[in-house]
């Protein structure tokens, strides 16, 4: 039987660092980002008929700023979103699976981390990246339905206070024999 661990949390949270840490542990990792991705590709041809574009930065400049257009996106690459994952957790295995949309995915886990951060800090790393603060407003904003579910880690200090938190999880994980 598979384990199926999620984490999810906003936008420069620090969900793949958190996430690398159990794929390390030797989970299977999945990204619901890099799964969209390849979504997007396939869906090239419907996107371009309803947005007027294919390029994945226009069309993140469009839905980022329009909650409508968003949902319109999220309603053509959702379900075959759904469809690869389950297709890809096929295994006997436990799976780490980093989405940050968890819920609009409809994802059923058996153990959930949400990452989470001060907002000054999630500012400092997405402006730190080249995002402008107008654009990290934006996708904050669009973000308000992550909300903390399951075990809640706030990562707005050091990688070392970090990985502690995690070492901490991990070994309760394993005492509980979920792993």
């Amino acid at each position: 039987m598979s384990f199926l661990l999620c984490i999810t949390g906003k936008i420069g949270t620090g969900k793949t660092t958190v996430a690398y840490y159990f794929k390390n542990k030797g989970f299977e990792y999945i990204s619901m980002d890099d799964i969209g991705h390849e979504v997007f590709e396939k869906k090239k041809y419907e996107i371009y008929n309803i947005f007027g574009t294919a390029n994945r930065k226009e069309i993140a400049n469009i839905v980022f700023n329009n909650e409508e257009k968003l949902r319109i996106l999220e309603n053509i690459l959702h379900p075959e979103m759904k469809k690869v994952l389950n297709e890809r957790i096929t295994k006997n295995l436990n799976y780490v699976i980093e989405a940050a949309i968890k819920r609009r995915l409809g994802i059923i886990c058996d153990l959930t981390i949400t990452v989470t951060a001060a907002k000054e800090i999630i500012f400092q790393r997405l402006t730190s990246r080249g995002l402008s603060k107008t654009e990290v407003e934006n996708i904050l904003k669009l973000q308000n339905d992550i909300i903390p579910e399951g075990i809640i880690i706030d990562n707005s200090s050091s990688l070392e206070n970090l990985q502690t938190k995690l070492n901490i999880i991990y070994n309760q994980m394993k005492k509980s024999n979920n792993l």
